[in-house]
Order: structure tokens, then sequence, then C-alpha cells
């Protein structure tokens, strides 16, 4: 990790104070609200973290957080915003797995590597799911009908390009079948309404971005991409029990510039590490039908060494890398 360029001289006045070499004090961080930036619209399984997590922060650190959405592009947008900020801990960027996405598939030249990773904090793994009406009861039916009727099951998912519609690239080439996928440009949520209106017939998405429907009994999920059965629902069974070798998370997780002075890293790990590690998480991951991980700086950079060229690879798979 780069180290920061400023002295870390401590002077007591008017709080703690840090000499730079300009001669000049920085006030103890933060003295002023803080941009969380979202690559995805409100409502998603992404703002819903963010918005919790930042809701925490806030309480820990005494200013605001202020959550902003920018979607489009997968996500690449909240990128590029980020890439542009002053390394000063104001703003923040939460992401997904996207990150290491969006390059293989033209929409940024940004990958992780451009950003100092601060701390992964959840997963989600996305799961075929369908309206309880439906007449598809299980994976197995559902497949049926897709090799009967190529590219007539009309199955929704989050953004183009995104983890999700790669989720769903992998089903199509493990079974043997041709879907016509309508990705959604604002996330998930947007594909649980078309659902839920009938406007479709599945969608590809984790059960956070469809949570009320599955509360109500309106919606089944029929298998999920999990490495394990999901503690929320451990009678559905993931593709890998159903022999075909798709097993897919997406880790979120807090970023901020690079540069950005390393005892202000070490503030905001600090505000989300003790955020992660509460009961009030623990409860929201578990309502929300979520996955809470907590992984450090360090961790989290070594998972995404790891994750960069294994997501590049299933985007080559499926034919759009760019």
């Amino acid at each position: 990790m780069r180290s920061s360029p400023f002295p870390t001289l401590a002077l007591l006045f008017l709080g703690v104070l840090l000499i730079l070499p300009s001669g000049m004090a920085r006030a103890a961080y933060p003295e002023k609200p803080v941009t969380v930036l979202v690559g995805f619209a409100a409502g998603g399984g992404t703002d819903q973290v963010a918005r919790f997590l930042s809701g925490m922060a806030e309480k820990e650190l005494r200013q605001p957080f202020i959550v902003s959405n920018i979607p489009g592009a997968s996500g690449a947008r909240s990128l590029a915003e980020t890439k542009k900020a002053r390394p000063d801990g104001y703003t923040v960027l939460f992401i997904t797995s996207n990150i290491s996405t969006l390059q293989a598939t033209g929409q940024t030249q940004l990958t992780y590597k451009d950003f100092q990773p601060i701390i992964a904090v959840n997963f989600d793994s996305p799961a075929l799911i369908v309206r309880s009406d439906s007449p598809y009861k299980t994976l197995e039916d559902f497949i049926a009908a897709a090799k009967a009727n190529p590219g007539k099951i009309n199955i929704g998912t989050g953004a183009p390009g995104g983890l999700w519609h790669l989720s769903i690239l992998a089903f199509e080439k493990a079974a043997g079948i041709k879907l016509n996928t309508i990705p959604t440009t604002s996330g998930g949520a947007g594909a649980a309404v078309r659902l839920m209106g009938k406007h479709i017939d599945a969608i590809f998405n984790p059960p956070n971005e469809a949570i009320a429907q599955l509360k109500s009994g309106d919606f089944t999920m029929l298998a999920t991409t999990s490495g394990a059965a999901l503690a929320s629902f451990p009678t559905v069974p993931t593709f890998k029990q159903k022999g075909m070798d798709i097993v897919i998370a997406s880790y979120r997780g807090f970023h901020v510039p690079l540069g950005t002075p390393d005892d202000v890293v070490q503030t905001l790990a600090q505000a989300f590490a003790k955020a992660v590690q509460s009961k009030e998480y623990a409860e929201f991951m578990e309502t929300t039908f979520s996955n809470a991980v907590y992984m450090d700086k360090d961790a989290y950079a070594a998972y995404l060494e790891w994750e960069l060229p294994v997501y590049t690879k299933l985007v080559e798979e499926a034919g759009l890398k760019q």
C-alpha cells in the first residue's frame, strides 16, 4: 500500500491536527460530510448495503455519509467519478465484483488496482427465480422448457455486461440452452418488478434484489450459483449440486482514490469494520437474505488480485471480451 506523503507528527490544537509539509494543518478526519458513490440505482442489493453501512459509519464518525447513486455501464460510471475525486477520504466508492469484469467488457480501463481497497463487507450469488405460479417448479422444468423453446423464455437480470448478466451466459453454456436475456440499466431491482408484472418469465438475480416477493411467496428460487446452500434458503439447490459447474459470488466493498492518507484509510476501515461486526448488521444481512463477510484491506486486495483474472476469463468465455 502506498504510504502517506504527509508526516505523522501530531499536535493538539482545537483537536488532533497533522502537520503538512507546507506548514499548514489538516484537521482530524472527517470534518465534513463524506460522499459514498454507488454505481447502481437506489433499491438494489448494492444500494441497500451501502446505505445501511453508511448510516452506521455516520453514527461512529459523527459526520453525514451521503449515498450518491450513479447508475450506468454496470458501475463503470462510479469508478470514473471516484478516479477523478481528490484523495482526501471525502469520496468513497462502494462497488461489487463488477470491478473485475468491466475492463474485460470494454466499459472502462479501470480495475481495483486504480483504487485503494478498504474493506469487503458482504457477498451475494445470483439465483434463478420465477413467479410461484410459474409452470417451472424445478430447475429441470426450466431447462426442459428452454430446450424445447430456444430463445423464447424471457429472463431479466441486472446491468448488461455485469456479473449477473454473465451468470446467465454461464448457465446457458452449462445447460445447453438459449434464453432471451433482458438486462436492465438500473440494476437488479427493476428486473424483479418486471417479473412481478409478468412481463418476463424469470430473473437471474441474488435474493436480496427480490426480498419483498420472496418473503410474500410470490417468487420461488429454483437454484443458486453459491458454492453452498444459502443460510436463508437451505433447501434451494445450488447449480453445483445439480451437476453444473457454476459457482459465482459478487463481493462488495469500499474503496478510496489512490493516495488517500493512511490515517484516513484507517479511520474509515475501523468505522466500517465496527459496523460489519455488529449485531445490527448480522440481523440486516439475515433480513435481506444476504451474506456478511469481513476482509480487511490486505485480505480484500489479495482477493481482488485473485478475482480479476478469474472473472476476466468468465467474460471471455461468454464472448463479451472487448
